[in-house]
């Protein structure tokens, strides 16, 4: 049986050695969970609130539209959409204690894009919500902006106040899709 030669056990060293670098980086390179999660949801599109997280149950399942369907859910003001970046949007409706809400979450090539929509749809006499930054109500349409997304919510319900409704639906979302 030969014997283990000198260079054998330099060979033995470097492979140790890079194995060694290799566990060390794999270590060291680990993606915080939290920010993965959080550019994986960015990455999957708009999304609405949850009912449950808002008290509200779903009366519709979600559609979605791109920059070819947008027209479809917005016909006459997909233009406007469409000039400030528009890329995708899912929409559904919920009941929130007796009111019917309809939601749409618009996502926007940029955060400009989004906060673009904001200013050209800023329901007259709205309010800044203070618990939720970017939101604006007049009690009858929400919009509020997070990142480069949109949520449009609207009572339909002309004959009732419906801030606290949509509001709940605001704050679950925000919560939801704060990183």
């Amino acid at each position: 049986m030969p014997r283990p030669r000198l260079v054998h056990l330099a060979l033995l060293l470097a492979l140790a050695a890079a194995l060694g670098l290799v566990v060390a980086s794999g270590r060291t390179a680990r993606e915080d969970r939290a920010a993965v999660l959080a550019a994986l949801r960015a990455a999957g599109g708009p999304r609405l609130p949850g009912a449950q997280a808002a008290g509200a149950s779903a009366r519709s399942e979600p559609a979605r539209y791109d920059r070819e369907t947008l027209y479809e859910l917005i016909d006459g003001a997909a233009e406007g959409y469409l000039a400030d970046g528009f890329e995708r949007c899912v929409a559904a409706s919920y009941d929130v204690a007796g009111l019917e809400v309809a939601a749409e979450a618009h996502r926007f090539a940029s955060v400009e894009g989004a906060r673009a929509r904001l200013a050209a749809e800023r329901p007259r006499g709205g309010r800044a919500l203070p618990d939720l930054p970017g939101a604006e109500t007049d009690g009858a349409v929400l919009l509020a902006v997070a990142g480069r997304d949109l949520l449009k919510l609207t009572s339909l319900d002309p004959t009732r106040d419906g801030s606290e409704a949509l509001r709940a639906l605001a704050l679950a979302w925000h919560r939801e899709t704060a990183p």
